[in-house]
């Protein structure tokens, strides 16, 4: 073999090895959580050689080496790089990049790059909202975002109590809700399904934006579009049941007999406290009949909880949609409770040219709710706990049995106040919007837009005609209804502008003019049926009222965005607005922001950093507004509340039991915020942190006026509403995230706290303002005082229970000795056996000026921790959420320990004094109120408490399986199951650390973490299934 063809030889085969290598091809399918991907990119790494998914997430790559690496990247998830190996087909499951999820975020009539963002604004994802089935997004918002607290009731459908960064104002502390650019008071009637994402407002400069409605926060909701692709549907279902398996220890048959007898035993004794028992008195031999009734698992139980959701959207390159419909059904724990919800939602948007779109929201909600029924002003849970485990719940004849009036004891029977009664409110709702779009020039864009905002709310409550054949009947039927109707209609024009000059130069700026009318309407009426219980209708008319009330908000907004080569950030912006809602003398208001940011990553000693590829610097200041008021402030009020004798009859005549005060104006926020954001090994771990300094102005509060004013009683005049107080939220919020996405096992972990400290700065001339009043206590428990937290508790010093006589004489002296002779001038006349309070002013007394703070129930933080992990089709994730250092007033204490009448109690009160010598911290029993239930530090306990919140374990089938099995048809299934407030770790006495505030009649907040003896939120075990094709 000559060497020209030895040459030959060797350059075939080398041609043939290198179109061998190179002619190699691989396939596969690109998807998320079962998903197909189209368009995402494929590319040999080191090449321009690539490819990308087609409608079906598929792909085909050809031309590449042995050794090939294949870089897999799709916008909002995490770019992967994959050796092909000599494999021929790769199937790719890339994961979402929460951070790129975010870039786009919502700022209130527009959006921007959170990059450029100087704000401090939280961003939660549907995915995350998705993970706990909740009644409303208030509620599914818990522990996501720092700053954000929500306060949970336990009754289905019961109002939650959403804050960001504390509480701003003494009176509507609720953040502003914005629902695709509509503005709405509530939340409850959509369906958490239907939502995208979700945006909260924190700072001022953010919330400047909304002006007047802003100084609380602002929570922007944005619903599903649907996005281009052919048509796919969802289908998310759950089912499961809640308890909670917490009691008290109250006392059994035995227990009660022997406590009711010792008290009728002590009142045959002269000025001892006792009381006569007559079934104890007629029989002393009486053991109960060997009745044994559990009251409160009488009421508890175990409740089912169900929810479907489905949903369809898709699109083509002209238009998008999404349709969805959802049912929601839980019953409550307490028997006769429901909450239910039914949704539907219709999106859609239409590009009529390259210029020029126009769209539609529209959201439907129907909610009905059974809530629990209060009886002679006690809460459910007190009646049952009162209740004497003697008493059969039902007769023989399945009639209900009640208290006779030889047990002395005033409880209801709650069983049959749950079953006969009726506390039922439904509510029709319609959050929807149309508008239009057109871009006039490059980056230059008109949209206008119309928005509406409706309810309809109807309540039922019939108090039907009963007898317990006992002490307690009623022999007619009340039934009172009230009807009200809310349209709010909003009209926003915006022009906006958005352009890059010279690659580095970046202008952001809007116009805004918008106009919103509200016309709110109710009306109210009673009646007494004596015929029957089965007309639930009014007969007759026992007492009707109406209320109509208009508000016109009139605003014009300008905002301003600056940005140069990404590094240096500046925003600022003013809104306008004139409320009718104000006296005539201030009806307009000036909301001005601005705030900067530094990006110091993208500086030349940065950015090539191998450790820190994000660090921002941001600084804002804002003024805001609260326009949150009774729409009647500034006027005069009249009340029928004067009685003259006319024709030797006394008539009731109207008078004015309030002045007008045309200077009302809204009270007003300045907030200031320092904060940055730290991304580390290409945002493995993201650090992020702001201190606030939060100051609100022109506080609404009620003012004493002078004596000659008349009207008032006492030593001042009819009060008058006027901006004079004063208060101050400084704190600093803190959220650590880690991602590990890489490998066949992936996990994360993000964690919050935040820190707040509130302070009342002045309340005008009042000296104090007491609220929350305790109607068993007959006291108010919280207090307003200049220097002092929001809503701190007020009274006395708990420091034990009196022995002995001599006892009292050493601490106050014989003058505070009750002899019964009525000689004694002391202001707190006690006998053994009573309450000890400490004498803080040192008098020798026990009086007002002895109350001091006994608690403060702000927490001095609250934090949450949100952990996920993943291992093929597995997942895995867990929310914890706490508050540290936050006081509650336990007025349980008094329904267990109180003893001033024959009810049942807790087995503490074997403990109770009786004897002199007896050392215990329960004091005796007393007959009738008595300052040993004055409001005091043996009512308050810690309420800290650590939650697991949440903890989903799920399965979803590969893509391999789905294939084989339904031949292409399903893109998902996935099953999981799922445990709600699972374990809670405190050392609170209650059934549930986190407590509700406490409202007035008007919906205003009075007091905070205040125990009325509400339901407690129960432990959820769920089932769910999600599939989508």
């Amino acid at each position: 073999m000559n060497a020209k063809y030895v040459r030959e030889l060797l350059f075939v085969l080398i041609v043939l090895s290198i179109n061998i290598g190179f002619g190699q091809t691989v396939t596969g399918e690109v998807t998320s959580s079962g998903t197909p991907l189209p368009g995402a990119s494929i590319v040999v790494k080191g090449t321009t050689n690539g490819t990308q998914t087609d409608f079906d997430g598929r792909y085909t790559l050809s031309n590449f080496a042995d050794d090939a690496i294949m870089v897999i990247s799709y916008l909002g998830f995490i770019t992967q790089e994959i050796p092909i190996q000599n494999r021929e087909v790769i199937d790719i499951v890339l994961v979402e990049d929460a951070e790129a999820l975010s870039e786009v975020v919502v700022v209130g009539y527009g959006t921007q790059r959170r990059s450029d963002l100087t704000t401090s604004i939280s961003t939660i994802s549907s995915e995350k909202l998705a993970e706990i089935p909740s009644t409303d997004i208030g509620q599914a918002l818990q522990g996501r975002a720092a700053g954000v607290t929500v306060t949970n009731g336990g009754s289905p459908g019961e109002r939650n109590a959403v804050r960001i960064r504390g509480l701003s104002t003494f009176g509507n502390g609720d953040p502003l809700y914005v629902v695709d650019g509509v503005f709405t008071t509530s939340i409850s009637n959509i369906s958490p399904a239907s939502i995208k994402k979700v945006d909260v407002l924190k700072d001022a400069a953010a919330a400047a934006v909304y002006g007047s409605r802003g100084s609380n926060g602002v929570i922007i909701i944005t619903t599903d579009k649907g996005k281009e692709g052919k048509p796919k549907f969802n289908f998310n279902t759950y089912t499961g049941w809640q308890r909670s398996n917490k009691r008290y220890d109250v006392l059994n048959t035995a227990q009660y007999i022997q406590y009711i007898s010792e008290i009728n035993a002590q009142g045959q004794v002269p000025n001892a406290g006792g009381t006569t028992i007559d079934i104890i008195n007629d029989n002393p031999n009486f053991n109960g009949n060997g009745v044994e009734t559990d009251w409160q698992d009488a009421l508890f139980r175990s409740a089912p909880i169900t929810s479907h959701d489905f949903n369809v959207s898709g699109g083509s390159e002209k238009a998008t949609y999404s349709f969805g419909a959802s049912v929601f059904d839980q019953d409550g724990i307490y028997i006769d409770t429901n909450f239910k919800r039914y949704t539907f939602n219709a999106n859609s948007e239409f590009k009529i040219t390259d210029k020029f779109k126009v769209g539609e929201t529209f959201a439907l909600g129907f909610t009905e709710r059974v809530a629990p029924q209060v009886s002679d002003g006690r809460e459910p849970l007190l009646n049952v706990l009162a209740s004497a485990p003697y008493t059969l719940i039902r007769n023989a004849d399945g009639s209900f049995s009640g208290q006779t009036d030889a047990d002395n004891n005033n409880a209801r029977n709650q069983i049959r106040v749950q079953d006969s009664d009726d506390n039922l409110s439904r509510n029709t709702s319609i959050i929807g919007s149309l508008y239009a779009e057109y871009e006039l020039l490059e980056g230059l864009k008109f949209r206008t837009q119309f928005g509406l905002d409706a309810f309809y709310f109807l309540q039922d409550n019939i108090l039907r005609a009963y007898d317990e054949g006992g002490q307690f009947s009623k022999p007619n039927t009340d039934i009172s209804k009230t009807r009200a109707n809310q349209i709010s209609r909003i009209f926003t024009n915006s022009l906006s502008y958005n352009n890059t000059f010279g690659d580095v130069h970046n202008i952001g700026a809007t116009l805004v003019s918008e106009r919103q009318d509200i016309k709110f309407q109710t009306l109210t009426a009673s009646s007494t049926n004596d015929v029957t219980n089965l007309i639930n209708e009014l007969v007759g008319t026992g007492g009707t009222s109406s209320l109509t009330e208009e508000e016109v908000l009139i605003s014009y907004l300008g905002r301003l965005n600056y940005a140069y080569d990404g590094k240096y950030l500046v925003s600022g912006s003013i809104r306008r607005d004139k409320s009718s809602l104000f006296g005539p003398n201030n009806q307009v208001g000036w909301f001005p922001a601005a705030s900067i940011g530094w990006v110091v990553s993208k500086e030349s000693f940065l950015i090539d950093n191998p450790v820190i590829n994000n660090l921002k610097l941001r600084a804002s200041y804002g003024v805001t507004g609260n326009n949150r008021i009774p729409r009647d402030v500034a006027n005069a009020n009249v009340a029928f509340q004067l009685n003259y004798p006319i024709g030797g009859q006394t008539q009731l005549a109207s008078g004015l039991s309030g002045i007008a005060n045309p200077d009302v104006k809204w009270e007003e926020g300045i907030k200031q915020n320092f904060g940055f954001d730290l991304g580390l090994w290409n945002n493995k771990v993201t650090l992020s942190g702001d201190y606030f300094i939060n100051e609100s102005n022109d506080l609404l509060v009620s003012e004493p006026t002078r004596p000659s004013i008349g009207g008032g009683g006492g030593n001042a005049g009819l009060p008058v509403i006027r901006n004079a107080a004063n208060i101050q939220v400084d704190g600093f919020e803190l959220t650590l995230g880690y991602t590990d996405n890489e490998g066949d096992f992936t996990w994360g972990a993000s964690a919050n706290i935040t820190f707040a400290e509130s302070e009342v700065k002045s309340i005008g001339r009042n000296d104090q303002i007491l609220q929350g009043r305790i109607n068993p206590l007959e006291a108010s428990v919280s207090r307003l005082a200049v220097g002092e937290p929001l809503y701190h508790f007020f009274g006395l010093v708990f420091d034990g229970v009196y022995s002995t006589e001599q006892d009292i004489i050493d601490d106050l002296g014989a003058d505070n000795l009750d002899d019964f002779s009525g000689t004694s001038t002391a202001s707190y006349l006690v006998r053994p056996g009573d309450v000890r309070y400490r004498d803080i002013n040192g008098d020798g007394d026990i009086t007002d000026e002895d109350r001091t703070i006994i608690g403060d129930p702000n927490p001095d933080f609250t934090y949450a921790i949100n952990l996920n992990a993943a291992y093929k089709g597995f997942d895995l994730s867990a929310l914890i959420t706490g508050v540290q250092g936050a006081d509650a007033f336990n007025t349980n204490v008094f329904n267990l320990q109180g003893q001033e009448g024959v009810l049942n109690r807790g087995v503490e009160v074997l403990d109770r004094w009786q004897a002199p010598g007896d050392v215990t911290n329960v004091p005796r029993f007393r007959f009738g109120r008595n300052t040993n239930n004055d409001i005091s530090t043996r009512f308050v306990e810690d309420a800290s408490y650590a939650r697991l919140k949440n903890v989903t374990l799920g399965y979803s089938l590969s893509s391999n399986v789905l294939d084989r099995a339904f031949n292409g048809h399903l893109s998902k299934i996935r099953v999981y199951v799922q445990s709600q407030n699972l374990v809670t770790l405190t050392d609170y006495s209650g059934l549930d650390p986190e407590i509700e505030p406490f409202y007035s009649a008007a919906g205003i907040i009075e007091g905070l973490n205040i125990d009325r003896g509400r339901g407690p939120q129960p432990v959820t075990f769920l089932t769910g299934l999600q599939i989508e094709f």
